[in-house]
């Protein structure tokens, strides 16, 4: 009998339950989809560790994040939808039906048997979301190979199902206890009511919080102050340290200010909208501005929240995406070579010591003799110690060697610049970075590189220099530099630069790093190496055979020739990671195209599944927090709507009062978070996606899409529940 009772409930109150089971519904589906993705690397032919730990730091992030989607979604569950954060609302569904459990008690039903058909529907409602959830949830997942496969730009050759039986039983153990954590509070809720208040549901009104209207004028004015200094202060932080003072500063001037604008809000509404007589007494508008008023100023508090909610969920799938763009969108150009040896002759160097070499020559003072002996060649040794696998594996090779001018700073160049140039390049370097000494390659070196590359050489005269830079952040700079023909004096000699910028990626790395450096004639080199300097770093770039291997395959065995050049460290592979003994020469790194292809895969997919997991959930919580909310305002206010239509209100007119407060109260914490967001990603465009040449109206696009597409369901769907419990109401 109970068991049939609550499926005709069910059925009979199928748009009542839409809020509840499409929150769970979205819920279990992305839970599982996206605690399911570790499992998705036997996909893959995964031939390195970093790809490995990429998966393996994707599960840990997921499981952390995962804990907190739950504990969201258990928050959202607690009484039905009542809310800590709501000062006035009840359980929506329990309310709406408290005329309804009152008819069980007068006809018969104990406390105890009402709680159990509310138990039975909760749990009939949980299955069906959890099961359908689930079934979403594994197609999602199956979506989300060939989106992996995209972001490691790799293709999958042998595609099959992948069921992730640890992803279904968190879901699963997650799930049950959120719902029984509901079930528990929905039944206590019903056994608590008394039956008259139970049968005066219907007719029970709900008090109004009023306040003084030219103190909530005062208190807007001081809100928008607030905020504005807030974005200032955010603007001078450029976001660029969290511990930076300014940015403290906006984030709780921005915080204290939000609050206070919803506190003051409605105050403020019927202040301004009252004095507009002809636009305020038309149809239901007094009417319609009292309902949105009485509201705001009993949630604001949760309007304040929700509003904090949108903006991090907003400015972190949009960040998140242009960070992803910045991080890897020139992968492919910063990774020219099929490796590059790296050796660091200045590690630790003081730049005040007559001697900078000086600490590599008391520490390895043997291979710093053999690099002096060697003029720093490193092709010629790791050749000598395996010719054979030298051959085998390397076609050609390419060495630059990056010299220090004695004579001239960053800082010095940096005052070459106009002042707009120079201000905007100076905010964004530290001072130890302008007080270096500007880099020199000889121009040798470089074509031999170009050429390497398949690129034509450069000819410099014996009076000339050129600007080497292919970073956006200082391509300005550069340009500027070069256009104008600027005079530098290097090593004595006073050298113009050429009109044009020579692009060129020193080794392989993460992202382009070429800045301001000068190429010099073949003259200059020699005189800094009479005078007895070394240069502070060696690039060996080279490029594979064609000998039928893998990318994977050629760099092992690169690191065999490196492991014949110089020793095995079990130590040194302990503590970085690195297997060889940390000398500064030959080889003090080793990056490979296809280790940076690997880990650019790793950081979109990382970014990207992290974005949207983050910016999904909080959209779907805060869009279930809104829907809850307004739809119990609405049951609360059914004896309005009751009264307006036995005074004759159309049905009509009614809707469109009834749309107009589901749309400000939708909108309104959203505009806000708009505002917050559009502010924090211009610092951030400014600061850090505008200089390393990042576009990100693509992620805003992206991000309002999601907004639309989640936040805007959720409008439309308790648009329609309100309205159709207002009609039934009647």
């Amino acid at each position: 009998m109970t068991l049939k009772l609550a499926w005709r409930n069910i059925r009979a109150s199928v748009r009542d339950y839409a809020i509840y089971f499409v929150t769970l519904l979205f819920g279990v589906a992305v839970f599982y989809a996206f605690n399911s993705l570790p499992g998705q690397q036997v996909m893959f032919d995964i031939q390195s560790r970093s790809t490995a730990d990429v998966f393996d730091l994707l599960g840990s992030m997921m499981g952390f994040f995962s804990v907190v989607v739950a504990c969201v979604l258990a928050f959202l569950e607690v009484r039905d939808g009542e809310l800590i954060v709501t000062l006035y609302s009840n359980g929506f569904l329990i309310r709406r039906r408290k005329r309804e459990f009152g008819t069980y008690l007068l006809l018969g039903m104990s406390p105890g048997q009402t709680s159990r058909v509310m138990l039975v529907e909760t749990a009939i409602v949980g299955l069906v979301a959890l099961a359908a959830g689930l079934v979403i949830g594994f197609l999602l997942s199956q979506a989300l190979v060939f989106v992996t496969a995209a972001l490691f730009g790799t293709t999958i050759q042998q595609y099959r199902f992948v069921f992730s039986p640890r992803a279904c039983l968190a879901t699963v153990a997650c799930f049950v206890v959120i719902f029984a954590v509901a079930a528990v509070f929905n039944t206590g809720m019903v056994r608590r009511q008394k039956l008259i208040t139970l049968l005066s549901a219907n007719t029970s009104n709900q008090k109004v919080a009023v306040r003084n209207p030219w103190v909530c004028l005062v208190a807007f004015a001081a809100s928008v102050a607030v905020i504005a200094y807030a974005y200032s202060q955010l603007g001078e932080s450029g976001m660029r340290e969290l511990s930076d003072p300014h940015f403290i500063r906006a984030t709780v001037c921005m915080l204290a200010g939000t609050f206070i604008l919803f506190w003051s809000l409605a105050g403020f509404i019927i202040a301004i909208v009252t004095r507009s007589k002809s636009f305020y007494l038309r149809g239901l508008r007094p009417f319609t501005v009292r309902q949105i008023a009485s509201r705001v100023n009993t949630a604001f508090i949760s309007l304040w929240a929700i509003c904090v909610m949108l903006f991090f969920s907003i400015t972190t799938f949009s960040c998140g995406m242009g960070l992803m763009g910045a991080l890897t969108g020139n992968a492919r150009e910063a990774n020219p070579y099929s490796a590059s040896l790296i050796a660091y002759v200045y590690s630790n160097w003081d730049p005040s010591s007559d001697d900078p070499a000086a600490g590599f020559k008391e520490a390895h003072p043997d291979e710093f003799a053999e690099g002096a002996e060697r003029s720093w060649e490193i092709a010629p040794l790791l050749e000598s110690n395996a010719p054979q696998a030298w051959t085998q594996t390397v076609r050609d090779s390419a060495q630059l060697d990056v010299y220090l001018a004695p004579d001239i700073t960053y800082q010095e160049l940096v005052d070459k610049l106009s002042p707009a140039q120079a201000h905007k390049l100076s905010s964004s370097a530290s001072d130890r970075v302008l007080k270096a000494n500007v880099d020199l390659v000889g121009v040798s070196q470089v074509n031999a590189t170009r050429t390497l590359l398949g690129q034509d050489a450069i000819s410099l005269d014996d009076e000339q220099c050129a600007i080497m830079n292919n970073a956006d952040v200082t391509s300005d700079a550069a340009r500027e530099l070069a256009s104008s023909h600027a005079s530098i004096r290097v090593s004595g000699r006073e050298l113009t630069c050429t009109g044009d910028v020579v692009s060129l990626q020193m080794s392989d790395n993460a992202v382009l790093t070429t800045t301001l450096t000068l190429i010099v004639p073949e003259s200059v080199i020699d005189s800094l190496k009479v005078q007895g300097t070394f240069p502070h770093s060696c690039y060996l770039n080279l490029m594979y055979a064609d000998n039928g291997k893998t990318a994977a395959e050629n760099d092992a065995a690169l690191e065999k020739i490196v492991a014949a050049a110089q020793p095995l460290s079990e130590r040194s592979a302990q503590v970085d990671g690195w297997a060889f003994e940390s000398n500064l020469w030959p080889v003090t790194s080793m990056v490979t195209q296809n280790e940076m292809a690997e880990q650019a895969g790793g950081i979109r997919m990382l970014i990207t599944y992290l974005a949207v997991y983050i910016g999904f959930v909080l959209l779907i919580a805060t869009g279930a927090v809104l829907a809850v909310q307004q739809l119990s305002t609405t049951s609360d206010s059914l004896p309005r709507y009751r009264m307006l239509s036995r005074l004759g209100c159309s049905e009509k007119s009614i809707s469109r009062s009834l749309l107009a407060q589901v749309c400000v109260y939708f909108l309104l914490p959203l505009a806000v978070a708009v505002c917050h967001s559009a502010c924090a990603i211009h610092v951030l465009n400014e600061s850090l996606f505008s200089q390393m040449g990042t576009p990100v109206l693509t992620p805003i696009l992206m991000a309002a899409v999601l907004v639309l597409v989640i936040y805007g369901g959720y409008l439309l769907v308790t648009y329609t529940t309100a309205r159709s419990t207002v009609r039934s109401a009647r």
